[in-house]
């Protein structure tokens, strides 16, 4: 008996245990997290739909799109109203594939949710969300739906925003490209402030899209909908409208891109007829670049570059054969900016930093000379001036510059060559003078360009540990070549030059030799640059020193129209030169001054006491190919300076063609030539910039997207402001329009006498 109450005992206070316990649960949950109990509940009855927000803008100084978005007919299909049909709206698939043009199976696969073990292609977005299954949906696709309503339940057809570039190839490059956000851009948004990104999203690919795409791309709205226990939508809980990107607004000026553009191409074409008797054909000039830049702010202005493409392609994707064209050599490589990744031996362009290295290396003095000989015997090799070409006596700097004495820079190089073996054999650190001065100046490193790393180059300045590090890592390839000898080169020449080359550098391809520094003094050899960065180092010798790290963006403006942000450009350094050295230099290469300087031929009759302007040419050998044609310059107009650089590939000399091209790109800029009855347009008139910002026009309010087929039509969110369907009848708005009416005449027809239901 005693046992079996001390079992009813314990089983009562177990009884009671489970009792309290179970209380204390439903308390819990009912009171004390009533909440969240009421928000799990929730959970399980809706879902999220993603309202993707409208990108930003790219605009010029003066409030010209550079890109922007424009309203494009698309057309989806609603999961839940087929899964409602017979058939899962089979028939609705098959008619749908016929008016877009695609296969229903590949309809049906598209629409299909991504779950475990189902390949691409497939939905990943809301299983309530439309499926866009047409972005470029034709008016004539839109409207037959629209006429055949009844059988096209579950296919809506919306007015949504598309990324267009407007001024098509013009500043093509700078402003890039966007592209369809991937699986893995969206993971690791996760993590970002906001909402983060969606499989509906876009994102910048290259150019200024990618540099500044989390400013340009807004927020993405979201829009609950409650579903029924079978997962279709039976009404709208609450939206969170989209927050549209902001504008960015930068220092390109269309006019001026358009000139430098435009008297880039008219030069290449022009060269294209000339005779080389160099090479015995004409020249090839297959590529090109002008840098428009203000030297005293580092803010770019233009970066024209030949070939170039139209972003325009990349809308709504892009064939693989239209990309491998954009990427292919014998295309040109149009996707390759000249101007920004291009890399070039700079020529006499390049005594900029040589003259400077000699100067601050106590060399010479600006008051002393040397000799110009029409050659000078450089270790094993005689080098001359070009065709031979000398000044009898000594010269000065200046007068060295001006005349592009390439024998007398080559004494310079030397001596420093010297000077720096010498310590090399004693186990010091060589000076290096000239590889210094030149990185100093911004070559041998990327500019710094507010564009995205891989869309810029660094050029190449060679010094002996860079010969070294490249020789260890290269010997076995070298002398690999050396004893092979290039048996897949069919000219004989070129095969006999690499051959004998791959031997001298499997031998001792780490030393820098004296030849080597006397083909860096005057821009030859490895040495390679980048217009823009010529650019760069021509506007710190023009500003008195400063190194700008080049900009394009000048202001982040928000939906509202309100200045967020105010891009002031970098200083990068100062270039240890002393403002008198650099004065110095620039007198030199002034035009109307000093007699002929290099280039100045190319301006006979040009208003130089109107627009003080110098510069200087360069003319660069590359083994195998035609001379480049270069031209460095700077101008001034009142107090507004420039400086722009022009360059032609297998162009010829600097005189030839880079001067003639830049003159062309001054008197536009300036105004200046024609005639009376038809004068040349100032692209800047006065040759003033802007100084205000371009007053940008505040994003209308959102209002959510619908259906246009069946539905009244409603205004969307542009940068421009308010777009509706009272716009010109020749575009999505006309045919929005057309569609309502037809649809409302239509139903007035077949139920008389009263409103639609």
């Amino acid at each position: 008996m005693e046992r079996i109450g001390l079992r009813m005992l314990v089983l009562r206070v177990l009884v009671v245990a489970l009792v309290v316990t179970l209380g204390t649960r439903l308390y819990y949950l009912q009171v004390v997290d009533k909440s969240e109990l009421t928000q799990s509940a929730n959970r399980q009855h809706t879902r999220e739909v993603v309202l993707p927000a409208p990108r930003g803008d790219i605009v010029d100084d003066m409030g010209r799109p550079l890109a922007d978005n424009r309203q494009s007919l698309v057309v989806s299909v609603d999961r839940s109203v087929l899964a409602k049909q017979p058939g899962k709206g089979g028939n609705v698939l098959r008619r749908l594939a016929k008016v877009i043009h695609v296969p229903s199976g590949q309809l049906r696969n598209e629409i299909r949710l991504c779950t475990k073990g189902v390949k691409k292609p497939c939905w990943t977005g809301s299983p309530v969300q439309p499926v866009p299954v047409a972005t470029k949906a034709t008016n004539a696709q839109v409207l037959r739906i629209s006429e055949h309503r009844e059988d096209f339940r579950g296919v809506v057809v919306d007015a949504a925003p598309v990324r267009q570039y407007p001024q098509d190839a013009v500043a093509g490059h700078e402003v890039g490209y966007t592209g369809a956000v991937t699986q893995d851009e969206i993971d690791a948004s996760a993590s970002e402030p906001g909402a983060g990104l969606h499989d509906e999203d876009s994102v910048g690919r290259s150019g200024l899209e990618k540099q500044y795409d989390s400013y340009l791309r807004g927020t993405d709205g979201i829009r609950t909908v409650a579903v029924d226990p079978t997962g279709a939508a039976t009404g709208t809980v609450k939206t969170q409208q989209a927050k549209p990107g902001d504008t960015l607004v930068t220092s390109l000026d269309t006019s001026v891109e358009k000139l430098a553009q435009r008297s880039l191409q008219n030069e290449l074409a022009a060269s294209r007829k000339v005779y080389d008797a160099k090479s015995h054909k004409n020249f090839v000039a297959p590529t090109g670049a002008v840098v428009v830049m203000d030297p005293d702010t580092g803010r770019v202005l233009a970066l024209a570059s030949y070939p170039n493409y139209d972003p325009n392609v990349f809308i709504g994707g892009i064939s693989q054969s239209e990309l491998a064209k954009l990427s292919s050599p014998s295309a040109g490589t149009p996707m390759v900016s000249r101007a920004v990744q291009g890399q070039f031996a700079p020529g006499s362009t390049f005594k900029l930093s040589t003259s400077s290295a000699i100067v601050m290396d106590h060399q010479l003095g600006l008051n002393q000379t040397a000799a110009c000989p029409p050659n000078l015997q450089v270790g094993n090799q005689k080098k001359t001036n070009y065709d031979s070409e000398s000044l009898s006596g000594n010269i000065t700097l200046a007068r060295a510059l001006a005349f592009s004495c390439d024998t007398f820079f080559y004494k310079f190089a030397i001596q420093g060559w010297n000077s720096d073996q010498k310590l090399v054999d004693n186990g010091k650190q060589p000076v290096e003078a000239l590889q210094a001065m030149a990185r100093a100046y911004g070559f041998g490193s990327a500019p710094g360009i507010d564009l995205p790393a891989g869309d810029q180059t660094s050029g190449q300045i060679v010094d002996r540990k860079f010969l070294q590090q490249r020789w260890d890592a290269d010997k076995k390839q070298y002398c690999t070549n050396a004893k092979q000898g290039y048996p897949t080169v069919a000219d004989k020449t070129r095969r006999a030059y690499l051959t004998e080359l791959a031997k001298e550098n499997c031998s001792d391809g780490w030393r820098f030799r004296i030849g080597e520094a006397a083909d860096m003094a005057i821009g030859q050899g490895e040495t390679t640059v980048s217009p823009l960065q010529l650019a760069t180092a021509y506007s710190a010798m023009v500003n008195g020193g400063t190194l700008y790290e080049p900009t394009i963006g000048k202001a982040i403006v928000d939906p509202h129209g309100k200045v967020v942000q105010t891009i002031k450009p970098k200083v990068r350094r100062h270039v240890p030169v002393s403002p008198d050295v650099l004065k110095y230099i620039q007198q030199a290469l002034r035009f109307g001054v000093n007699g002929s300087v290099s280039g100045e031929p190319a301006f006979a009759g040009y208003p130089v006491s109107r627009f003080p302007m110098g510069g200087k040419t360069g003319t660069a050998e590359v083994y195998g190919k035609q001379d480049t044609s270069w031209f460095a310059s700077w101008s001034r107009a009142g107090t507004q300076k420039y400086v722009i650089v022009g360059m032609v590939e297998q162009g010829g000399t600097g005189a030839r063609a880079a001067a003639p091209m830049v003159r062309k790109v001054y008197e536009g800029l300036y105004g200046v030539g024609g005639s009376t009855k038809h004068p040349v347009q100032a692209a800047l008139p006065g040759g003033q910039m802007p100084q205000q910002l371009p007053k940008i026009t505040p994003y209308a309010d959102q209002a959510p997207a619908g259906d246009i087929v069946g539905a009244p039509p409603q205004a969307s969110a542009t940068p421009a402001g308010t777009a509706n369907v009272a716009g010109p009848l020749n575009g999505p708005a006309a045919v929005i329009r057309t569609f309502s009416f037809r649809q409302v005449n239509r139903r007035q027809r077949r139920r008389p006498g009263g409103p639609d239901g």
